[in-house]
């Protein structure tokens, strides 16, 4: 069991050895999500600002720029969303042409022998499916645990912050989830293998 997530270990390192070059892009990449998570935070602030002070106020004008606001903020937060998954498709299929070079350098090296007992298409179905495999959680499931965490800690500050009562019932929630997700998760990763 110990070796197996040593092994496990050692092969996502590898992959990340991959990102070294695209340090910049990757680094962009998670401002730009970081930036989509602060800049979702700010309509619940709006719309509490609207319902706190603007209407009881009847200030047309800061109800205007309130709502003004909530419109403009998710346009904002979609042109970054674009420019984050193109940042994020150019980092995954540069890794992608790395991984596949570097693919292709270790099938040049094997010995012949490698090539006799094995089946062609089995080497085929290896390396497009590993590949693939490998390509879905560079351009997808990477981005999206990055975005997921820093969304889910950009919302909890903003219950805390406009009410902390609320927001400790609502954590209080929290475990029940987390252990009904562990457990989905146990049986699909059996399902799975």
């Amino acid at each position: 069991r110990l070796e197996l997530v040593r092994l496990r270990q050692l092969r996502v390192l590898r992959v990340v050895g991959f990102f070294k070059p695209y340090r910049g892009i990757v680094a962009l990449t998670v401002v730009a999500i970081l930036a989509v998570a602060a800049i979702g935070l700010a309509n619940p602030f709006l719309l509490k600002l609207i319902i706190d002070e603007a209407i009881p106020n009847r200030d047309l004008g800061q109800l205007y720029l309130y709502v003004g606001l909530m419109v403009a903020l998710p346009i904002v937060t979609g042109l970054i969303g674009v420019g984050q998954t193109w940042l994020n498709t150019v980092v995954g299929q540069n890794v992608m042409r790395d991984l596949r070079n570097a693919l292709y350098v270790h099938l040049q090296r094997m010995p012949l022998r490698f090539f006799t007992s094995t089946r062609t298409g089995e080497i085929q179905a290896r390396l497009s499916s590993d590949v693939g495999g490998v390509q879905q959680v560079v351009t997808d499931t990477a981005t999206s645990i990055v975005a997921n965490l820093a969304t889910a800690l950009s919302t909890i500050v903003a219950m805390w912050l406009i009410s902390w009562p609320l927001a400790l019932i609502s954590l209080g929630l929290l475990p029940v989830f987390l252990v009904l997700t562990y457990r989905v998760g146990n049986v699909r990763r059996e399902v799975t293998t």
